[in-house]
């Protein structure tokens, strides 16, 4: 098994940068990685990880050989550290900061510097970020933080303010389909993946390999099929209990946006379903725009819910979004 060597082809100007910067001995002691979800920011710090920690880097990445990056291979290194929440969608605990600061006190056993990558850094609790600050006013020597997050206004104020911002932005449209056509051996799918994707690779690839795509038009069926009234919510909420709450969610948030945009619009330029424009046109003429708001409202209250660690009966979720969506409906 390898190792994360090189950024993805749209960082390279951010790598270069920071490689500079590390090769003048000038390079902050904390990076704060931002942009959208899917744009590869972890492999970015996981490669960047691995060029610092590297004996002997080659061509401005590490060389894959090295005892270090051997280490880095079976995931063992002893002067790297990874730190996220114990579980998926919960909170960064003062616990782990508290190993992070036993961590960095330490001295390197390698190649004289320790590297700590934390993501993602929204999800830190108020004790957690507290104990993280007091490491990030007065670093250990030789430290790199590397922190990553799609939110950087969740992040609190006095943590961004002692870390240098690093935006890893979306590539540009030809550059990403080049990029996905490529992982995918297929473009039948690239350009709507890469749509709803909001030009984020990754994450276009993570719905072409993970059926993604497929969820959502059973997601929007059972919308189809609520707003014409073919189909009871019970029915069709049984029909969709095998997803993922929080993934039924994004797609019904996606989807509401896509609405408000051709209601107040008129076209269907702007949406990120393209494939189902005329579908969005016919419902823009039934739906009410201050429904659609309220409605709106709600999905990110539940969101909200769920990501804090509620967990609903999940037919009865699922109910009461369909049961929100009807209500959007003009009488």
């Amino acid at each position: 098994m390898g190792i994360e060597r090189a950024p993805y082809p749209w960082q390279i100007s951010a790598w270069q940068l920071l490689l500079e910067q590390h090769q003048q001995a000038r390079l902050p002691h904390a990076l704060l990685l931002t942009g959208h979800a899917g744009t590869g920011k972890l492999g970015f710090a996981n490669a960047f990880a691995n060029l610092i920690l590297c004996n002997s880097p080659a061509q401005a990445t590490a060389c894959g050989e090295c005892k270090g990056c051997q280490l880095r291979s079976a995931g063992s290194h002893p002067d790297l550290l990874h730190i996220e929440p114990e579980e998926d969608g919960k909170a960064i605990k003062v616990d782990q900061i508290r190993r992070l600061k036993e961590f960095s006190s330490q001295t390197a056993q390698l190649n004289g510097y320790k590297v700590i990558i934390l993501q993602p850094a929204d999800a830190l609790n108020i004790n957690a970020a507290n104990a993280l600050l007091k490491d990030l006013e007065e670093p250990p020597a030789q430290t790199l933080f590397l922190l990553i997050t799609d939110q950087p206004e969740q992040v609190s104020a006095t943590i961004r303010s002692r870390c240098n911002q690093v935006l890893l932005s979306v590539p540009d449209r030809a550059q990403a389909s080049q990029w996905l056509t490529k992982q995918l051996g297929d473009q039948e799918p690239v350009d709507l993946a890469l749509k709803v994707a909001d030009n984020a690779p990754l994450l276009a690839l993570e719905l072409c390999q993970n059926e993604g795509l497929e969820q959502r038009k059973a997601i929007y069926r059972g919308l189809a099929e609520v707003q014409k009234g073919k189909n009871y919510f019970g029915n069709v909420a049984q029909s969709l209990q095998s997803h993922d709450p929080l993934k039924v969610i994004h797609w019904l948030q996606i989807w509401v946006h896509d609405l408000i945009k051709v209601v107040m619009t008129g076209g269907t330029e702007q949406v990120k379903n393209h494939d189902l424009a005329s579908f969005l046109r016919k419902t823009a003429t039934q739906v009410q725009l201050n429904r659609l708001y309220l409605y709106l409202d709600c999905l990110h209250e539940q969101r909200r819910a769920l990501l804090s660690g509620h967990n609903p009966n999940k037919i009865l979720l699922l109910e009461t979004l369909l049961i929100g969506w009807a209500d959007c409906f003009k009488r």
